[in-house]
């Protein structure tokens, strides 16, 4: 049992399992389970144990379950604030655990769709009854009275609550809808909250994937950490309802939305990996900014893509390094072996302050330049950029080799060394 003490029959259904902390850690199931036993008899304890030490060490607290609810109240009253055990400064701490609190009505309300909009309270209360005891039917009504084809039925338990769905939902279609009913539990409010953030985020990327310049974003404002948060949790292969939500309300393929996260995580891990030393600038750029640059995108009516959005990344990081102050120090800045790329494929208008933006996230860059025709004062479409590391360099590589603005595919790799042939 893992150290912990169950039998093999099963508790009564409205069992509670308890949360108990301010127990010696040198304690055993042994001593809790005659600790507990004189209020009931016991029918699961779990002690939780540090897993980082070897052997686990006790936390000093446990889970208890009783057979029955009555003894874990009794127990709760006789111990809670009350019993201090030996060794111990403070009382015992008794109450149910977390996961007791399904009996919070939001774990129990059921949203019911696609109902006949010529039901009453009465009407679903029947439909509903043989799931168990209901102790609310509310049909949700327009401010004419009249029932907007929905209710919320919330059951004494969940164990009703999921019964009704497993055996309701999609079971029927109602007089007047146009699909089967829909039975599912209500939101609950972390859920409302999820989804508004979604929503925002999703108002965000569809503005960033509008944009049709780099300078056209320079007062749209950074992401905070949350939405950065809940882009990368979407995008997760875990949660593909959530990346679903996102991509449909703002209106961007699942390629480009994937490849904004991927940018994102490369950025931050390459300012990461940079150490102390990196450019604090470049660290909020890669942690604000990146993320709002939606990668691998088709071009626009302007031949530039939703890479646009990195021209805000000054903005984003709340500061600003001029290009020409940055390029001054390059001559006086240590750029070591692996640290220097170039770039190829770049748009014909992108200048020096184009392709630093472009590759801020990754790493302090010492050196950005856009090689010019001096004939014809216009780009030869290739540049160089620099970091202080290397690590910063293949990140950038990793991230953008390939990266497609407009009709074009960046190439980017490392500058060869002066004992190489040179590229031109």
């Amino acid at each position: 049992m893992n150290g912990a003490l169950e039998h093999s029959d099963q508790p009564d259904p409205d069992a509670i399992k308890m949360f108990v902390g301010q127990i010696p850690r040198s304690w055993s199931e042994k001593e809790l389970k005659e600790l507990f036993e004189p209020y009931g008899a016991v029918y699961q304890i779990n002690i939780l144990r540090d897993r980082s030490q070897n052997p686990p060490q006790s936390k000093g607290c446990c889970f208890v379950t009783f057979y029955t609810r009555k003894a874990a109240l009794e127990a709760q009253n006789a111990l809670h604030n009350i019993k201090t055990l030996t060794g111990m400064h403070h009382p015992i701490q008794m109450k149910p655990a977390d996961s007791e609190k399904s009996n919070a009505v939001e774990d129990r309300k059921l949203f019911i769709g696609m109902v006949s909009k010529k039901c009453n309270e009465n009407d679903i209360r029947v439909m509903f009854s043989a799931f168990g005891q209901i102790e609310e039917c509310r049909i949700l009504r327009g401010p004419d009275g009249l029932s907007r084809g929905c209710a919320f039925v919330t059951f004494s338990t969940r164990a009703m609550a999921q019964n009704a769905i497993k055996a309701m939902h999609q079971s029927q279609t109602m007089e007047g809808c146009s699909s089967p009913i829909v039975v599912k539990f209500a939101d609950t409010q972390k859920d409302k909250e999820q989804r508004r953030l979604q929503q925002q985020l999703a108002q965000q990327m569809q503005q960033l994937n509008n944009a049709t310049t780099w300078g056209s974003l320079t007062g749209l404002g950074g992401l905070t950490p949350q939405y950065l948060a809940l882009l990368q949790q979407a995008t997760s292969s875990s949660n593909l309802g959530a990346f679903s939500g996102i991509q449909q309300m703002a209106g961007m393929s699942a390629l480009q939305l994937q490849n904004l996260a991927t940018l994102a995580a490369a950025a931050a891990a390459a300012q990461n990996s940079a150490g102390p030393n990196a450019n604090p600038l470049s660290s909020n750029a890669a942690s604000l900014g990146a993320l709002a640059s939606p990668a691998g995108t088709t071009a626009n009516s302007s031949g530039m893509s939703s890479l646009t959005s990195l021209g805000t990344l000054q903005g984003l990081a709340g500061a600003t390094m001029g290009l020409n102050n940055i390029n001054a120090l390059a001559g006086s800045v240590n750029r070591p072996e692996g640290a220097n790329l170039f770039i190829y494929h770049l748009p014909q208008e992108f200048g020096d302050q184009d392709i630093l933006q472009m590759f801020m996230p990754f790493g302090n860059v010492v050196s950005a330049k856009v090689f010019i025709d001096k004939q014809t004062n216009l780009s030869k479409c290739f540049g160089f950029v620099s970091y202080d590391n290397p690590v910063s360099a293949q990140a950038a590589i990793q991230a953008m080799n390939g990266f497609q603005i407009g009709m074009k595919r960046l190439k980017v790799q490392l500058k060869r060394s002066k004992n190489d042939s040179k590229p031109y």
